[in-house]
């Protein structure tokens, strides 16, 4: 208990204090800049998940093949994959901002900006893509900082990031009134000092883990591969945003967009939340699974399950007791929405169990080097299938049903996840996929 704690601790802090960075500029954009600038923040979502996901691309595979390594004793093996990982990342980030960049109005019209927004969005974006490399790099290092048993200067670091973030969120947006602008800014801000600090930590050399220069580009052909599916998670938390805010402008037009944004803010907690288990049990995964160590991996995955599952119970107990306190944070007493909001929070809660237990599903098999598992699960928890469900809810449900969408999708992929989890465990040597 006394390992699971020291990975699992320090792993949801760290995720509550990234989900802070969210909730801090809905807090501020909503009270002191307005509802459609807010609304604006929550359509620009897509393209943040994007640099997330670029960066968990590279994370997954490369803390899973590092963790295997250490585990078995290469420390030189370890630190060419954690090098190459690195330098490759920051390249691809560089080239990611500068294509977003010069695209940007196509891409604003993508994300179905309503006139009303659209200026907003392009002064959110302008802003803050420049800063997508430190969006990336901040989480690779954040995840091979715990792989190098050092869980809490990976949860010391983002809270330095997210002070920076509340302190300069103040600073812009209620002192000098930059407006979206300034929220914007400070985000970036607070992303780079964050990459700045881990970097600052693997130099001094202080662990196993550290720079070398000797690169081997080809090692990306076995790491990639294991973070498909957790980028593809990532991908599709932005896809079902701009998913919702079409329909459901569609359905109740801009207010239900302004409720769902608040709904996306609050949600963010609850599924970092449980991220962070599943983040802090990665590490401990591939190193067990270095030594072949098949019966402790087993006891980790019911500890995990068993935690996810008490987090689900009480997140769903708040959002339903304390829907209207908590949308009140967001929206003033005298919004139109707030009522409607706290409604919709209670029944887009029911999916909480199911995106924790399935995000806990993907992160095994990917630690475990199963790629193609952990692949096969995210696809099939892609937008795919979320825009069957929500057409099928359109066409035969009543219009609230559209909230209990996501709750039906990953319900419906949550079977197979347990089929193949339950496989591995009974048969971890013999059950090859």
């Amino acid at each position: 208990m006394k390992r699971y704690l020291k990975f699992i601790i320090p792993s949801v802090l760290s995720m509550w204090v990234f989900a802070l960075y969210s909730m801090v500029d809905g807090f501020f954009v909503s009270n002191y800049v307005g509802e459609v600038e807010f609304s604006a923040v929550n359509i620009s979502m897509p393209i943040i998940t994007i640099f997330f996901a670029t960066g968990i691309l590279f994370s997954i595979g490369t803390q899973a093949k590092v963790g295997m390594n250490l585990g078995k004793g290469d420390f030189n093996l370890a630190n060419k994959i954690f090098s190459t990982s690195i330098v490759s990342l920051i390249f691809i980030g560089i080239l990611f901002s500068g294509v977003i960049y010069i695209l940007l109005d196509k891409i604003i019209y993508i994300l179905g900006a309503s006139d009303a927004t659209s200026e907003f969005v392009r002064e959110y974006l302008a802003t803050i893509v420049p800063f997508g490399v430190f969006f990336m790099l901040s989480y690779q290092l954040e995840v091979l900082v715990k792989v190098d048993g050092a869980p809490h200067i990976s949860a010391l670091s983002v809270i330095i990031a997210a002070v920076s973030n509340i302190v300069l969120d103040y600073l812009f947006i209620v002192e000098l009134h930059m407006g979206i602008f300034g929220a914007a800014l400070a985000t970036g801000i607070a992303q780079a000092i964050s990459s700045f600090s881990f970097i600052l930590y693997f130099s001094r050399k202080t662990g196993r883990l550290r720079f070398v220069k000797n690169f081997d580009f080809s090692i990306l052909k076995s790491t990639l591969p294991l973070g498909v599916g957790d980028a593809i998670s990532e991908v599709a938390i932005g896809f079902t945003v701009f998913l919702f805010n079409v329909n459901l402008f569609r359905v109740y037009g801009e207010d239900a967009v302004i409720a769902y944004t608040v709904i996306s803010y609050v949600s963010v907690l609850v599924t970092v939340t449980m991220t962070g288990v599943a983040q802090g049990l990665a590490p401990i995964f591939s190193f067990d699974y270095g030594k072949r160590d098949y019966k402790k991996i087993r006891k980790f995955v019911e500890r995990g399950v068993i935690t996810i599952i008490l987090i689900s119970i009480i997140f769903i107990f708040v959002a339903h007791k304390f829907a209207e306190p908590i949308v009140h944070i967001f929206l003033g007493t005298d919004s139109e929405v707030l009522h409607e909001t706290s409604i919709a929070l209670a029944r887009y809660s029911w999916a909480y169990p199911f995106i924790g237990l399935n995000g806990l599903m993907v992160t095994f098999f990917a630690s475990l080097g199963r790629g193609r598992l952990a692949t096969t699960l995210s696809v099939l928890r892609t937008p795919i299938l979320i825009s069957i469900v929500m057409f099928i809810f359109r066409t035969f449900m009543p219009d609230y049903f559209l909230w209990y969408v996501l709750a039906f999708a990953e319900g419906l992929v949550f079977p197979l996840g347990v089929y193949f989890v339950n496989r591995f465990i009974i048969k971890p040597i013999k059950y090859q996929v």
